[in-house]
């Protein structure tokens, strides 16, 4: 049986920007290297197998942080786990656009997990992340989970 140590919030929020980190490393490095490879992942169904490889195991290591996140979270004092929450936000969904449209798109297809940290927000800082999100990308371009992310912070 593990033992799991118990982890700091500092220290979940920074395990969480790690693993973004590696995360779009992969994605760059899974480019393909020759016209051979660009033809053979445009005919296959799932496109590059890299690429589906990085976005499956970051989905389970995102997933297993934004956990550990939110539970320490829940044993913070509110003014802290708002101050992390944000900051947490802001690695997910502020991030520098990167100019490599699998990569900008695998992380979009991600921020939909950010409605975890929203219970850690008061009102108006959601309002004024809802705001700013709606100047990075129009509610009329977002993806499905983009939006319900943003209404979910337009409540109040």
């Amino acid at each position: 049986m593990e033992e799991h140590t118990p982890v700091s919030a500092p220290q979940a929020l920074e395990d969480l920007e790690v693993c973004y980190r590696d995360f779009i490393e992969k994605l760059k490095k899974s480019k393909a290297s020759s016209v051979g490879e660009v033809m053979g992942n445009f005919f296959r169904a799932q496109g590059n197998p890299r690429v589906s490889y990085a976005v499956e195991e970051f989905d389970a290591a995102m997933t297993e942080r934004l956990t550990t996140l939110t539970a320490v979270l829940e044993t913070c004092p509110a003014e802290e786990a708002c101050r992390l929450a944000a900051q947490a936000l802001e690695l997910m969904l502020f991030y520098p656009v990167p100019t490599d449209h699998t990569v900008a798109f695998s992380l979009s297809a991600f921020e939909g997990r950010a409605m975890a940290l929203l219970p850690f927000l008061p009102p108006d800082k959601q309002r004024e992340i809802a705001s700013r999100y709606a100047r990075r990308t129009t509610p009329r371009q977002m993806l499905p989970n983009q939006k319900k992310l943003w209404k979910a912070l337009s409540q109040f």
